[in-house]
């Protein structure tokens, strides 16, 4: 007996073998939910710029294009994210020293995006630290880890530091980081 509906298996089996077209229409439903899946990911984005302060602005603009109208981010949520990819490039762009900062986006899963920004320089994978009062940089990790936090998302550098990756929800309610594979 099947414990939730009471039913024996072999009721089940007979329903299940149905008719053709009925098999037909399911295997359509199945097909076209995965297409409609599949559609619900936004299109990855990918780019490299020259190693170069004023490049920060392009990253964030193509960025904010990309979560506004692809991942449909809610406003607040896109102005947080753009601080994380903005102090995640200017990291790139002012530690690296490689000719150009890649950044690339996309959605490993429905709800989820991931960034990454990869300054080319193989290092000790930086710390987020305090700035003093008066020092005129110095917070932009430690800023990054508390947006991230804010958006319920996690953070990091792969192996040997050339790369700084984030996974947020794009909304509020949106997947849980932690359960999607890095």
């Amino acid at each position: 007996m099947h414990s939730s509906t009471g039913r024996t298996g072999a009721m089940s089996a007979a329903r299940l073998a149905g008719s053709g077209r009925e098999r037909d229409h399911d295997a359509f439903r199945v097909r076209h939910a995965a297409m409609e899946s599949a559609r619900a990911l936004p299109p990855p984005i990918a780019m490299s710029v020259e190693r170069r302060p004023r490049q920060v602005a392009t990253v964030r603009r193509i960025a904010a294009a990309w979560l506004r109208h692809y991942c449909r981010m809610p406003e607040e949520r896109v102005d947080q994210t753009l601080i994380v990819i903005s102090e995640l490039v200017s990291n790139a762009v002012l530690y690296g020293t490689g000719l150009s900062v890649e950044y690339r986006s996309w959605a490993p899963a429905p709800g989820l995006i991931r960034i990454e920004v990869n300054d080319q320089t193989e290092a000790e994978a930086p710390q987020p630290r305090r700035a003093g009062p008066l020092d005129e940089s110095g917070r932009g990790l430690f800023l990054v880890g508390f947006m991230v936090s804010q958006l319920n998302g996690d953070w990091g550098f792969m192996a040997g530091g050339t790369t700084a990756w984030c996974r947020l929800p794009v909304h509020p309610t949106g997947v849980d980081s932690t359960e999607v594979e890095r």
